[in-house]
């Protein structure tokens, strides 16, 4: 795995940036207790079949570490990164095969174009909605042509500080996105929709949004899809 350098390992220098991370640290093993059996099979089992076979998949905010085993066990070489230092250490006590990295999604330091597929869930909504297209831009950056990204988060309005009981009630950053308002901010980093559909669980609703970064193979098909409307359209008009 290559890495660009960095001096600096947090970017944002907002107070509930960095107040929601210091939260993360010092709830980081009853977190990662309460999250690592909560498997999102429907989104990963969607997100896999869009992947090739022993794809190379980054999580972002990987928490506990339970998506990156998931995904290691289904054949795939996955790296995963997060803010929380203490996160991190729960994640290598559980998935202890797995590659796990504290780093910051506003400046990854890997190289451009190395991961087929990035799978970000509950993570861009703790950055604000000012810095996500940097963030978009920098997944942009780091997927290959064509590769896949995955983004998961509560559906709402606004950015505000929330306590959650699963977070022992310590207030935390949240950006919250109505649909259509995360499909805009995907499309204009330069991603193709490839699904997006919005559900509820027992405290919020999820906007879960599959999709594809515009590269050559994508292009040469929306050219190939062209030219045969084209001739259909021709063939009619000589008839």
């Amino acid at each position: 795995m290559l890495f660009r350098t960095s001096k600096n390992l947090i970017k944002s220098t907002d107070s509930r940036i960095i107040e929601t991370i210091k939260v993360y640290e010092k709830i980081a093993k009853s977190y990662a207790e309460y999250t690592f059996d909560k498997i999102l099979q429907y989104q990963l089992t969607q997100f896999t079949t869009f992947l090739p076979k022993k794809a190379k998949i980054l999580d972002i905010g990987s928490g506990s570490g339970r998506d990156v085993q998931y995904l290691m066990e289904e054949g795939h070489e996955v790296v995963g990164i997060d803010l929380s230092k203490n996160l991190i250490k729960e994640a290598k006590k559980r998935v202890p095969k797995g590659k796990f990295y504290q780093m910051d999604m506003l400046e990854m330091k890997f190289c451009d174009e190395t991961f087929d597929g990035i799978w970000c869930h509950a993570t861009l909504c703790h950055i604000l909605k000012l810095d996500a297209p940097k963030a978009l831009k920098e997944m942009f950056r780091i997927l290959k042509p064509d590769g896949v990204l995955y983004i998961g988060l509560r559906e709402g309005e606004g950015e505000k500080m929330v306590c959650y009981l699963k977070s022992g009630n310590l207030p935390k950053f949240f950006a919250f996105y109505s649909q259509i308002e995360l499909e805009e901010l995907i499309w204009d980093a330069g991603f193709d929709i490839l699904n997006s559909y919005s559900e509820r669980d027992e405290q919020s609703a999820w906007i879960n949004v599959f999709a594809r970064k515009k590269g050559i193979k994508t292009e040469i098909v929306q050219e190939k899809k062209v030219a045969k409307k084209t001739r259909k359209i021709v063939k009619k008009k000589k008839k």
